[in-house]
């Protein structure tokens, strides 16, 4: 528990530090989005293609990570769109979005930073699988539910383009297709451009970790508290307990992929949950409120997962 503490603790000193920068005068609003978006476009693309370039990982490349991964985390959105309707009562916009909630992981901000610090490079590889077309995926998914429960709101046409667009613009997904050609290619990295990406890819982790934290400084505890909670337990708990099962009895994962995206599944919802619920405007105070319970609740849950997991 001592090792995993050192960890732990870190992660979350930098983005309490990130709270407390996003409350003062010094961080605002429009500086947290410029942060956020060098961490996104530039700092973390640059993590991810170093690692790429370096670890040669078409030969570690397994696609029952992914299937693993997916398919729990499908059946945690089943269960929880099933939970909000039959106990909460829920609409079904809301449902969309308390199962958003239950089961979409911040990868970025907080995944790769807290993979690669407990993992380094090799847990790295099979955390792409995941995240490559994570948001894609869900994000879509959960705007054609929102688009059926609330017909018209954006429009089939404009969720299909949002899918095609999360593909083309996405920098994760670029940074990890340009990086997998670069090594494929057998080019290495000249010396001059190593060290320029090296340097952006050192300020990705703890620039990501701030980030979050100033973001998360602008949500307020409110609305429904005990339905926010459940949601965060559905995500740190269930999510993480389903995937695992899946990647060990059903796909037989070997013990670090297994122990990667088990880790993916038990990390706090994603920014996007409050973004997709503020855009429909439905169950947008209580998205906000899940974030901030489950980073918080992230401390304890994260370190017992990787007591059991590292």
């Amino acid at each position: 528990m001592t090792s995993v503490l050192t960890i732990v603790v870190p992660v979350f000193a930098l983005i309490g530090l990130g709270v407390l920068g996003g409350k003062s005068r010094f961080f605002p609003e429009a500086a947290v989005t410029g942060l956020t978006n060098f961490v996104l476009y530039v700092a973390v693309p640059a993590l991810l293609f170093r690692i790429l370039v370096r670890s040669a990982p078409m030969e570690a490349l397994n696609l029952d990570v992914a299937f693993a991964y997916y398919l729990g985390s499908f059946a945690v959105a089943l269960g929880a769109m099933a939970l909000g309707r039959f106990a909460f009562k829920l609409s079904g916009g809301e449902r969309a979005s308390f199962a958003m909630g239950s089961m979409f992981s911040n990868t970025g901000l907080i995944g790769i930073p807290l993979v690669f610090a407990t993992w380094g490079a090799a847990g790295t590889v099979p955390l792409m699988m995941v995240i490559s077309f994570h948001s894609l995926v869900f994000v879509t998914l959960y705007m054609v539910l929102h688009d059926l429960a609330k017909s018209g709101a954006v429009g089939w046409r404009n969720v299909g383009r949002a899918g095609v667009n999360a593909i083309v613009t996405n920098p994760v997904v670029i940074a990890i297709v340009v990086g997998l050609a670069w090594s494929g290619a057998g080019l290495g990295l000249p010396d001059l451009l190593g060290r320029i990406i090296g340097m952006l890819a050192d300020a990705a982790i703890p620039a990501a970790l701030f980030a979050l934290g100033a973001s998360l400084a602008r949500f307020k505890v409110e609305g429904n508290v005990p339905q926010a909670t459940v949601m965060s337990l559905i995500k740190l708990v269930v999510h993480p307990l389903v995937v695992f099962g899946v990647a060990h009895y059903v796909f037989a994962l070997e013990p670090l992929e297994t122990a990667v995206v088990t880790l993916t599944a038990g990390l706090p919802g994603g920014l996007m949950v409050f973004v997709v619920a503020r855009s429909y405007g439905v169950y947008v105070a209580r998205a906000g409120t899940s974030l901030v319970i489950g980073t918080a609740g992230g401390i304890v849950t994260l370190s017992l997962l990787l007591a059991w997991l590292a």
